[in-house]
């Protein structure tokens, strides 16, 4: 929900995103393949985001790859209390990489100030449990598949 959050707010920002769904080919540990993370995050866009969001997976450095794009901006979204010197450090880095690409940091509000991927993963992959509102519908249903309860589950077995 906090991914959206911030999307929502960044589109009172730009008229169009561009969402990059990064991932590490070089790391296995991930719920979900990049081709299904976009498919989730597209299916969980409101029809009016629809038209001016578009989502996309990529591998390699961001700010360089948005560059390529025409983008304006980095935007990204943090919670105050645990991402702020990370996320600075990360900005410093990608003006580096991209000098004349801005990065804009996003605070996410109090109702998802609470909400990590670590968190929804963990509940998901050790209590086969989805948080309710921890995140959207079409996520919400992946996970249930992937971790739906077996016989094997039940105490005593």
């Amino acid at each position: 929900m906090a991914h959206l959050e911030i999307i929502e707010t960044a589109l009172r920002i730009f008229d169009e995103l561009v969402v990059v769904v990064g991932f590490n080919p070089n790391k296995s540990s991930a719920l979900f393949t990049p081709e299904e993370r976009v498919a989730m995050l597209e299916a969980s866009l409101s029809p009016e985001m629809r038209t001016c969001v578009r989502v996309t997976a990529y591998a390699g450095l961001t700010a360089p790859y948005a560059e390529s794009l025409g983008a304006c901006a980095l935007v990204r979204g943090m919670r105050p209390y645990a991402d702020a010197d990370a996320e600075v450090a990360l900005a410093f880095m990608n003006e580096r990489l991209s000098p004349h690409l801005p990065t804009v940091l996003l605070v996410t509000g109090a109702r998802n100030v609470w909400l990590s991927s670590t968190f929804v993963r963990e509940a998901a992959t050790l209590g086969r449990m989805v948080v309710p509102g921890a995140v959207p519908a079409p996520v919400e249903e992946a996970l249930r598949r992937r971790f739906a309860p077996t016989d094997t589950d039940k105490l005593g077995t």
